[in-house]
């Protein structure tokens, strides 16, 4: 599996795999309308925007056999520029339980220990049973914050994982 930078010339492939996570692998975790609202359009707006704005962070993909398998996006968390922060963590419906999850996850990790961040946040769907369980075994626990972004309508938790070192 190769991971690299995203470019702007990936933006249909990620717009692609971003729609296809919103509308397959969040049933259960969001409603079928803010599902069905999402549509290929606005997931490519939405991405980017990501792609061309706060370019110090960085959206890695990961790729096998010319393949988007999935995508993280890190950088410094918006309300401690000390902390580092994951954005985005997104495997393809076609790759799920096969433990690309994990493998972006430590990347992501590392990505943002490199950058000298000894804490990492970030925010999951409350209802993403999956991904909370994924980031409580790297050591991510809920820090009692929540939120719900209108656009979304569902509750989020920011999670702190307080020393970000990978287990050798």
């Amino acid at each position: 599996m190769e991971l690299r930078l995203a470019r702007t010339s990936d933006l249909p492939d990620i717009a692609n795999l971003f729609l296809r996570c919103w509308t397959i692998s969040y049933v259960g975790v969001l409603s079928q309308e803010t599902r069905e609202a999402m549509t290929l359009v606005s997931a490519v707006e939405l991405w980017e925007k990501a792609l061309t704005t706060n370019l110090e962070r960085k959206t890695v993909l990961a790729i096998e056999n010319e393949v988007l398998i999935g995508l993280f996006r890190v950088g410094h968390d918006p309300k401690d520029p000390l902390r580092g922060h994951l954005f985005s963590l997104y495997i393809s419906p076609d790759f799920a339980g096969m433990g690309y999850g994990k493998t972006l996850l430590e990347a992501a990790i590392e990505e943002n220990s490199s950058q000298g961040f000894n804490e990492m946040t970030l925010w999951v769907f409350n209802e993403n049973k999956i991904a909370k369980s994924l980031y409580t075994k790297y050591g991510f626990v809920a820090t009692g914050e929540n939120k719900t972004t209108p656009k979304w309508n569902a509750s989020e938790i920011e999670m702190l994982n307080p020393q970000i070192t990978l287990k050798s």
